[in-house]
C-alpha cells in the first residue's frame, strides 16, 4: 500500500475513535437530562397559572330550558342557520376576582352578556376576501367578583348549514393559565409546522444551485412548495395564530385557500421524481386544480358560496392527489424490490412512507380512543419525516446528477475542444456543418471563413515546437476574438488551419467586419517591437447561395479554402520569408 493510502487509513481510524467518543458523550448527556427531568418533575408555569381553573362546559341550556350540546350546536334540531339564538349558564356564587370565561368558537357569530349586559363582542372585520364566519376563535371574557351568581348568555348564530359549529374548551378560571396551557398542549404541533415550513423553504433554496449545472428537474422546488402549502394549512389549523392577530376571518380564508395550493406542486413533484407513464395525468390534475381554484374564487367573490362552503371540491381533488401519491410510492417500492438493486434513494423514501403510514395509524387509534384535542398531531410529524426523507433523497440524487453532468461536460469538451487553443476541434466543425446542412433552407444565410497560419513548419523546425505552439495559440486568439465579435464560431480543423462559421442575418457583412478586426489585430501584434514571433495568417470566405439548390455546405467550405490559398500566395509574394525574418533579428 502507498504512503498516502496508509496515511488516509490512519486518519480514518483516528476519526472513528473520535466519533465513538463523541457518541458516548452525547448519550451520557441525554441520559442525565432525561433522568433529571423524570425524577424532579414539579408543577410547570402552565400548571401554576391554571391552578383553580374548572371546566364550565356542562349545564348550558337553550331558551326553552333544554340542554345545549355546546360541542355540536350544528346538530341540534332547534338551532337554525342564520337565526340568532342563545345559550345560558349561571356563574358560581363563590366566583373569585380575576377569573375569566375562556372558550373557543368555530363557525359562529356571537356576543357574550353577563347579567343582561353586553360584556364581550368580537370585532368583525369586513372584506370580500373573508368567509362568512369568524372561523376558529379563542375568547377570554373578563369576570368580576360582583358577577357571582349572574346569568351568562352567549347569543350566537351559525352561518353554515352543514359545517360544524361549536363553543368548546369552556373553562372558568385564569385566562393566562388557559393561554399557556393551549400553547403547551399544541407546542409539538406548532413546532412541526414550523419545521415543515423551514424544510420547504430550504428545499426551494437548494433547488437553485442544483439546477445550474444540469437539465432543469425541479424535484426540490415542487416538494418545497408542497411542504410550504401543507405547513401553512397546518399552522392555521393549530389555532395558535389566532393569538397573534384578532383577524380570525383572514386565518380561516388562509386555511381554505392553502389547501387548494397543494395538488399542483404535489403532482409536478411526482412527475419529476418518478414520471407518469400516462402523459395526460399531470395536465389533467393541474387543469382541474386551476379550474377548481378559479370556480371557488368566482363563487366566493360573487357571494354565492364562500371558500369554506366549497371545501368539498377541494377535498375531492386532494383525495385524487393523495391516491396518486400513494400509487406512485408503492409502485416505486415494488419496482425496487423486483430489480433487486440496492438504491439508497428508494430506501430513504421507504423510511418516509413508513413514517407517514405509522403516524396516520397512531392518530386513527388516538381518535377512536377519544383524543380529540389534536387528532392530527402524529400525522404532522409523519408528514415532516416524509418531506425530509423525500427531499434528502431528491437532493442527493440531483447532486449526483450534477456531478455526472459535470463529468459528461468535461468528456464532451475533450471530444469537441482542441486541447491547445480551446476552440472547437475538427469533429465539432464537421458536426456543426452537418447540423447546418439540415437547416440551411430555413436560415437567412451561412458563411464559412478559412484561416491558415503561415511559417508554422519553419518555426517548429528551427525555433522548436514550444515556439510553434505559442504561434498557434497566438494566432487562435486573434482569429477567435475577431470571429466571435460578430457572433461566429471558431474551430481548429488542422495543425495550422482554422475555420469560422457564421449563420443567420447578414453573414457576408459580418464576415467582412470580422476579417477587418482580424487584420487590425494581426497588424497590431506584429507592430510591437521585439516580438518573439511573427503572426501571418491567410484568410478567405464563401457564402452559401440559396438560389443554387444543389449546393452543399461542403462546396462552400471548398470555395472558402480556395480563396484562402489565393490569399496565402498573395501574402507570400510580398512578405519577407521566414528564414530572412528570423535570421535578421
Amino acid at each position: 500500500m502507498s504512503k498516502s493510502g496508509t496515511k488516509t487509513n490512519k486518519k480514518r481510524n483516528r476519526n472513528m475513535i473520535y466519533h465513538v467518543i463523541y457518541a458516548l458523550m452525547a448519550v451520557a448527556f441525554f441520559t442525565m437530562i432525561i433522568w433529571a427531568a423524570s425524577s424532579n418533575r414539579g408543577q410547570s408555569p402552565s400548571d401554576l397559572l391554571s391552578e383553580g381553573n374548572a371546566a364550565f362546559d356542562e349545564g348550558w341550556c337553550l331558551e326553552d330550558g333544554s340542554a345545549a350540546d355546546m360541542e355540536h350546536l350544528h346538530e341540534m334540531p332547534s338551532v337554525k342557520p342564520y337565526q340568532e339564538q342563545s345559550v345560558f349558564h349561571s356563574l358560581p356564587q363563590d366566583l373569585e376576582e380575576g377569573k375569566s370565561l375562556c372558550f373557543r368558537t368555530k363557525n359562529i357569530l356571537y356576543q357574550v352578556y353577563v347579567g343582561g349586559k353586553l360584556r364581550y363582542e368580537p370585532k368583525i372585520r369586513e372584506s370580500r376576501v373573508y368567509n362568512k364566519s369568524l372561523g376558529t376563535r379563542w375568547s377570554y371574557v373578563p369576570l368580576y367578583k360582583e358577577d357571582a351568581g349572574a346569568l351568562v348568555e352567549i347569543r350566537f348564530q351559525t352561518v353554515y348549514e352543514d359545517a360544524r359549529a361549536c363553543i368548546d374548551h369552556l373553562v372558568l378560571g385564569s385566562a393566562a393559565g388557559e393561554i399557556m396551557g393551549t400553547f403547551t398542549g399544541k407546542a409539538v404541533a406548532f413546532s412541526t409546522c414550523l419545521l415543515l415550513l423551514f424544510a420547504g423553504l430550504l428545499l426551494i433554496i437548494a433547488d437553485i444551485p442544483a439546477n445550474l449545472q444540469m437539465d432543469k428537474n425541479h424535484e426540490l422546488l415542487y416538494l418545497g412548495l408542497f411542504a410550504i402549502s401543507i405547513a401553512v394549512w397546518c399552522l392555521a389549523e393549530t389555532n395558535l395564530l389566532q393569538f397573534y392577530t384578532d383577524d380570525s376571518r383572514l386565518l380561516q380564508s388562509l386555511s381554505c385557500v392553502s389547501l387548494m395550493l397543494i395538488p399542483i406542486p404535489l403532482v409536478l413533484y411526482l412527475d419529476a421524481a418518478f414520471g407518469f407513464k400516462k402523459k395526460w395525468v399531470v395536465p389533467a390534475v393541474c387543469s382541474l386544480s386551476a379550474a377548481e381554484f378559479t370556480l371557488c374564487t368566482v363563487l366566493h367573490f360573487t357571494g354565492v358560496m364562500d371558500y369554506h362552503e366549497t371545501l368539498t371540491l377541494t377535498h375531492i381533488l386532494l383525495a385524487v392527489s393523495a391516491a396518486l401519491l400513494l400509487y406512485m410510492i408503492l409502485k416505486n417500492a415494488f419496482q425496487a424490490r423486483e430489480s433487486n438493486v440496492r438504491n439508497v434513494y428508494k430506501a430513504i423514501r421507504t423510511v418516509g412512507l413508513m413514517g407517514i403510514g405509522f403516524a396516520t395509524g397512531i392518530d386513527i387509534v388516538r381518535y377512536y380512543r377519544g383524543h380529540n384535542s389534536d387528532s392530527a398531531m402524529f400525522v404532522r410529524i409523519g408528514l415532516l419525516i416524509f418531506i425530509l426523507c423525500y427531499g434528502s433523497a431528491s437532493l442527493e440524487r440531483m447532486v449526483n446528477a450534477v456531478r455526472l453532468g459535470m463529468k459528461a461536460e468535461f468528456v464532451s469538451q475533450l471530444a469537441y475542444r482542441d486541447g491547445l487553443t480551446g476552440v472547437g476541434n475538427r469533429t465539432a466543425f464537421q458536426e456543426r456543418l452537418e447540423e447546418l446542412e439540415g437547416e440551411k433552407r430555413e436560415l437567412p444565410g451561412i458563411a464559412i471563413v478559412m484561416f491558415d497560419v503561415n511559417d508554422l513548419k519553419y518555426v517548429n523546425d528551427n525555433l522548436g515546437h514550444q515556439r510553434g505552439d505559442e504561434l498557434i495559440v497566438g494566432s487562435a486568439n486573434i482569429v477567435k476574438n475577431a470571429v466571435e465579435s460578430e457572433e461566429g464560431a471558431v474551430f481548429r480543423i488542422g495543425g495550422d488551419e482554422f475555420a469560422g462559421i457564421f449563420s443567420g442575418e447578414d453573414v457576408a457583412g459580418r464576415c467582412e467586419r470580422a476579417l477587418s478586426r482580424f487584420r487590425q489585430a494581426m497588424d497590431g501584434y506584429n507592430a510591437v517591437k521585439n516580438q518573439a514571433l511573427r503572426i501571418s495568417i491567410a484568410s478567405g470566405y464563401a457564402v452559401y447561395d440559396k438560389e443554387q439548390e444543389d449546393e452543399m455546405l461542403m462546396d462552400v467550405y471548398q470555395q472558402a479554402d480556395v480563396r484562402m490559398y489565393e490569399n496565402k500566395k498573395q501574402i507570400k509574394s510580398v512578405q519577407v520569408k521566414p528564414a530572412e525574418y528570423y535570421n535578421g533579428r
